[in-house]
């Protein structure tokens, strides 16, 4: 028996010592490679903007970057990620003049529908940032908005909404669009009316009010599950939308129907 029992024990102890050897050899690992010093440490300015145009002005979106070494002339090399909308073309380097701290370069952006949102991503190179810093932006995001041509004023109209009420609203209508836009509570609401009488809204801002986390926006939102969101009736010049209520604090906070009575249509 204790013959048995030293035979097992010897063969764990190099069953362990094989296993160890083979963990030994998984861990390995490359330390961390320190920054260059001849990296310029270079940075976006801002992340996370939302950009309105209008829609006559240009078509692009101006980004700054900072660098600290600002030694000679320098060009940092831009990738678009993935997550950059297709309508945006992002450069491939953007470049610093000799002594310069910030450069500044152009994202254009074409063929996009106006009154929706759109996103750009662009990182830099990594060569060219210091990925030790918790304060570098290695990239940059943002929101793009592309007014629609509101040329002309059609009259009063009621905006009535399940959630705050009602209130009465000049409206505007877009320039070869039956596209609508009214402020019945601070905020415009653009309502986009299509050839067969279904409405397309992006979520916007309603309101802002208190539901509950302090006074913060009321979001809206079609309901595409109810009708497909919402109607026209030209008979009657009312939009009925099954709209979909939250706010960032407290989430959801229920649907309902809102409806908007538009003056006579020209």
């Amino acid at each position: 028996m204790k013959r048995i029992m030293k035979y097992n024990y010897i063969a764990l102890a190099a069953l362990f010592a094989l296993g160890l050897g083979a963990c030994t050899e998984e861990a390995e690992y490359s330390s961390a490679q320190p920054t260059s010093a001849d990296c310029v440490k270079a940075s976006f300015v801002t992340d996370g903007e939302t950009l309105t145009f209008s829609a006559t002005s240009e078509k692009k979106v101006t980004v700054t970057v900072n660098r600290e070494k600002t030694d000679g002339e320098y060009t940092a090399n831009l990738k678009a990620l993935p997550t950059n909308d297709s309508h945006f073309t992002v450069p491939e380097s953007v470049t610093f003049a000799a002594g310069a701290a910030t450069a500044t370069f152009d994202i254009t952006f074409s063929d996009i529908e106006a009154e929706e949102y759109y996103t750009y991503s662009v990182a830099l190179d990594e060569a060219s940032v210091d990925n030790y810093s918790q304060d570098v932006l290695a990239s940059t995001t943002g929101t793009v908005l592309l007014e629609a041509d509101w040329n002309e004023t059609i009259g009063d109209g009621i905006y009535a909404s399940a959630l705050v009420g009602q209130s009465g609203s000049s409206v505007l209508k877009a320039n070869g669009e039956t596209w609508y836009k009214l402020t019945p509570f601070g905020y415009p609401v653009v309502i986009k009316v299509n050839a067969d009488n279904s409405i397309t809204m992006r979520k916007q801002i309603l309101c802002d009010a208190d539901a509950g986390a302090g006074v913060e926006h009321v979001y809206i939102s079609l309901n595409q599950k109810t009708y497909g969101g919402g109607t026209y009736d030209p008979s009657t010049g009312i939009i009925t939308m099954y709209i979909d209520y939250s706010t960032n604090g407290v989430g959801a906070l229920g649907t309902g129907v809102d409806q908007v009575l538009l003056p006579t249509v020209q």
